[in-house]
């Protein structure tokens, strides 16, 4: 068995047909099916049950997909920390955010640059779903989502670490050509008489659903005109006079001028997150960038 049997089956299972594997590894169908039926007979088993024109991964086929990937990402992990203690530290992170977390990046970007001018970056931003499936499918190394994560995988995928960065409150933005919000604080009562623009991404729990248990707990509807997983574009539409946004306190920073806007009443948090891949290496750039941003948050208050 080599690794190039190991990436081919690998990249079989992931594409979950033969034609578009072949396509992906840039190959003809026919080899590439010839590689699969060797690395069976070599171990004796059936990985990918091929039957009735079904495509099926077999149990140990799992188990073999799930080590084969530990071996693949390690011998990356080596080539990497290779090729930085021969160059130097240089390359491209790449790393996926949701839009508002946005503004927790400048200061931190512009203080990295400092230290690692040949690193360059690729952001990525989506809201937390499709963050988190950026990164099990290692087109990131790390990322800020919002909590709790929403896995679109399955259980055979990479196990996620996360490292809580801070909490934050829910805040209303009514628009600016609305008179009588001048209060810093407004009840979840008063709150739901206005339509309403939500903030809601592709998982099945998130901010929009905190919402919309404190409005059943406390025993109100409230009249939501508009759900978007962009901050930007529900403040957007909040300038129009259609709504007052519900986002969370730091896409605020997101405007350079001040924003009128209230506090909600019960409190309503929203927990932000890094995380990255367990047992997967971290380049040097990432690790340095994650402490960094941590420390950053830390020292600005993001975490008070």
């Amino acid at each position: 068995m080599d690794l190039k049997k190991l990436l081919y089956f690998v990249t079989i299972v992931e594409e979950g047909q033969i034609t578009r594997a072949a396509h992906r590894l840039h190959i003809a169908q026919p080899p590439l099916s010839l590689q699969l039926k060797s690395l069976e007979d070599e171990l004796g088993v059936t990985l990918i049950d091929r039957e009735n024109k079904k495509f099926e991964v077999t149990p140990v086929g799992w188990t073999l997909y799930k080590r084969a990937q530990e071996v693949l990402h390690s011998m990356d992990g080596i080539v990497m920390e290779i090729h930085e203690q021969k160059h130097g530290m240089r390359g491209k992170l790449s790393i996926g955010t949701v839009m508002s977390c946005v503004p927790y990046l400048p200061s931190v970007v512009k203080q990295f640059q400092k230290s690692h001018p040949q690193v360059t970056f690729q952001l990525w931003e989506d809201d937390s779903y499709r963050v988190e499936e950026l990164l099990q499918n290692k087109r990131i190394e790390l990322g800020i989502v919002r909590l709790p994560l929403q896995s679109s995988l399955s259980d055979h995928t990479p196990e996620v670490s996360i490292h809580r960065l801070q909490t934050e409150p829910l805040v209303a933005i009514p628009p600016g050509s609305w008179n009588g919000f001048d209060d810093p604080l407004i009840s979840i009562e008063e709150l739901c008489r206005h339509p309403l623009l939500i903030l809601r991404g592709q998982g099945d729990y998130g901010v929009y659903h905190r919402f919309m248990d404190v409005c059943k707990i406390r025993g109100v509807e409230p009249n939501i005109v508009c759900e978007s997983p962009d901050v930007s574009t529900l403040m957007l539409l909040a300038d129009s006079g259609i709504g007052m946004a519900v986002v969370p306190r730091s896409a605020l920073l997101l405007r350079l001028e001040q924003v009128k806007h209230a506090e909600i009443a019960p409190t309503i948090a929203s927990d932000t997150a890094i995380i990255t891949l367990k047992d997967q290496y971290l380049s040097m750039a990432a690790r340095n960038f994650k402490q960094l941003l941590i420390e950053s948050m830390t020292n600005d208050g993001f975490l008070r």
